[in-house]
């Protein structure tokens, strides 16, 4: 199944769902001012391995081919009063990708800058109590890297809604900013090419 399907599952519901929606969980979400403050790391790393269990490309605890060991990337948490970023990483699921080896699932990483204290306050604000009635299953948010002057970056905590999907104000601030740069990771081997004929 396609990665980007994460995006959009739970959009139709089964039958049986449909005559009584799903209830939110009544237990109180963490808000970005009840979460720690984040740790600040020498650099932005889309590919180590919790960012990949929290897209869902990994089982927790086992890192994608990677090439290379990548750090331990800190938990998310509330953006420091005194840092100051320039530009943020958004890592994400991206599609498939195919080579020699088969077909792998594939991750994206983009770079982009502009103005960014609207998602900074966006990422500021309270997530909201989880109660009453969803229509649909909670979406799971692009992980994101900020990234200060110097190279160093932060895991900000994406604030919810009442039914723990990413609210909509960080994700509009996201798309006010411009892409200045992407690149696709495969991530996992999901279809191993066939062999080859031995003569």
């Amino acid at each position: 199944m396609d990665v980007r399907a994460r995006w959009v599952a739970g959009l139709a519901l089964p039958a049986a769902l449909l005559l009584g929606l799903a209830a939110c969980s009544a237990a109180p979400a963490e808000t970005a001012q009840d979460a720690p403050t984040a740790v600040v790391v020498g650099a932005a790393d889309c590919l180590s391995s919790q960012v990949l269990a929290d897209l869902g490309l990994v089982a927790a605890g086992t890192s994608g081919r990677t090439g290379t060991p990548h750090a331990d990337a800190p938990e998310a948490g509330r953006v420091p009063d005194d840092f100051v970023p320039v530009s943020v990483v958004v890592c994400a699921p991206g599609g498939t990708l195919q080579d020699s080896s088969g077909t792998w699932v594939a991750l994206t990483a983009s770079r982009r800058e502009g103005d960014l204290d609207p998602l900074v306050a966006a990422l500021r604000r309270p997530s909201a109590q989880h109660g009453g009635t969803c229509s649909s299953a909670a979406v799971v948010p692009p992980s994101l890297w900020l990234v200060d002057a110097l190279g160093r970056a932060i895991r900000p905590v994406w604030p919810t809604d009442r039914c723990g999907s990413p609210q909509e104000t960080v994700t509009a601030a996201l798309d006010a900013l411009e892409e200045t740069d992407h690149e696709q990771y495969p991530v996992r081997l999901v279809i191993p090419a066939e062999p080859t004929a031995q003569r």
